[in-house]
C-alpha cells in the first residue's frame, strides 16, 4: 500500500513538471532584443524569465539564447511580405507601431524589409496600442515628408495659460518675441477654453519641418519636435482628452520620425535653463510609462 502511495506520489510530480514544461515557451534571443522587450512581447515579467533561466544580470544576454518564458503565451500569426509592403502600414493595420512589430521580429532597420520575409505579427490584448488620432489630422500629418534622423527628441511643455489658442500664441510669439516664423511650437492641443478640448493644430513650423523655438538651446531646437498643451499646469491638471490626444500623436510621431521612446521628454527635464513647464500637475511618470517595454 505503501509503495503505491509512492508511485502516485511520483505520477502527480511527473504531471506537474510536464506541465509546467507544457506552459512555457522557448524564445531565441534575436539581434538587439532586450529581457524587457522579451517580457513585454509575452506578457511576463523580466523577474520571471530571469529565475527560469537562472539569469542574474538582465543585461547580460546573448544572440541565439534560448529562453524559457514560463506562462509565456502571446498569439501570433505569420505574415509573408509581399512587393510594395512597409512594415508601418502592416503595423499600423493591425493596431501596432512599426517600432512594435520591428521589436517582435527582431528588425533592427524598419525600413528595412524584403517581399517574401515571413514575420510575426502579435495578436491580442498582449499587443500594447495606444490611442488613434482623428482621421483628418492622421491624413494631414501622412502628407509630410520627413527626413529620416532629422528629429531625436519629442518635448511636452504647456502654455502656462488657463485660456488659450493657437492663433495666439502664433500672434505673441511673431510680435512680442520676434519670432520670424512665429509659433514656437510644432504642436498644440487645447483644453476646451480657447481650442477645442483636445484640438491637435499642426503648425507651420512641423508641415514645413522648420526647426523648434521652444528651447533655449538652438542646437536642441533643430532636433527636437515641440507640442505645447493650453493649461497651467502648476495650477490645473490636463484634461483626459488632452492625455488622450497626445498618447496617440506622440505615438505616431515616434514611429514615423522615427524617435526613441527615450527621449520623449518634458522642457523642464530637457531645457538648459531651469523652467518648471509643464508643471507639477502634468502626470510626467505615468505617460512615459505608456511607452515602457
Amino acid at each position: 500500500m505503501l509503495a503505491h502511495s509512492h508511485w502516485r506520489t511520483w505520477l502527480l510530480l511527473l504531471a506537474l513538471v510536464f506541465a509546467s514544461i507544457a506552459s512555457a515557451v522557448v524564445h531565441k534571443v534575436k539581434k538587439g532584443e532586450t529581457l524587457s522587450q522579451i517580457a513585454g512581447n509575452y506578457g511576463v515579467t523580466v523577474e520571471s524569465i530571469k529565475r527560469a533561466n537562472g539569469i542574474k544580470d538582465a543585461n547580460k544576454i546573448r544572440l541565439g539564447q534560448r529562453l524559457e518564458i514560463p506562462g509565456g503565451e502571446q498569439a501570433f500569426f505569420e505574415y509573408t511580405i509581399k512587393p510594395g509592403d512597409s512594415l508601418s502600414e502592416i503595423a499600423a493595420q493591425n493596431g501596432l507601431s512599426s517600432r512594435q512589430l520591428a521589436r517582435f521580429n527582431g528588425i533592427r532597420n524598419v525600413n528595412k524589409i524584403r517581399a517574401g520575409q515571413v514575420i510575426r505579427i502579435p495578436t491580442g490584448d498582449k499587443a500594447k496600442s495606444h490611442p488613434a488620432l482623428p482621421a483628418s489630422i492622421k491624413a494631414s500629418l501622412d502628407k509630410t515628408r520627413i527626413k529620416s534622423g532629422k528629429w531625436r527628441y519629442i518635448v511636452i511643455h504647456h502654455s502656462g495659460t488657463l485660456r488659450d489658442s493657437a492663433k495666439g500664441m502664433d500672434r505673441y510669439h511673431r510680435e512680442e518675441r520676434r519670432m520670424e516664423n512665429g509659433l514656437a511650437y510644432h504642436f498644440v492641443i487645447g483644453n476646451g477654453k480657447g481650442m477645442g478640448d483636445g484640438e491637435i493644430f499642426v503648425g507651420d513650423r512641423w508641415k514645413k519641418q522648420i526647426q523648434g523655438g521652444h528651447l533655449s538651446s538652438l542646437k536642441l531646437n533643430q532636433i527636437s519636435i515641440g507640442i505645447c498643451l493650453v493649461g497651467n499646469f502648476e495650477k490645473t491638471r490636463p484634461t483626459s482628452k488632452q492625455m488622450e490626444r497626445l498618447e496617440a500623436l506622440v505615438a505616431y510621431l515616434a514611429d514615423k520620425a522615427p524617435i526613441s521612446f527615450r527621449h520623449i521628454t518634458t522642457h523642464t527635464t530637457i531645457n538648459t535653463n531651469p523652467t518648471v513647464c509643464p508643471g507639477r500637475y502634468f502626470p510626467t511618470s505615468q505617460f512615459k510609462k505608456k511607452f515602457e517595454g
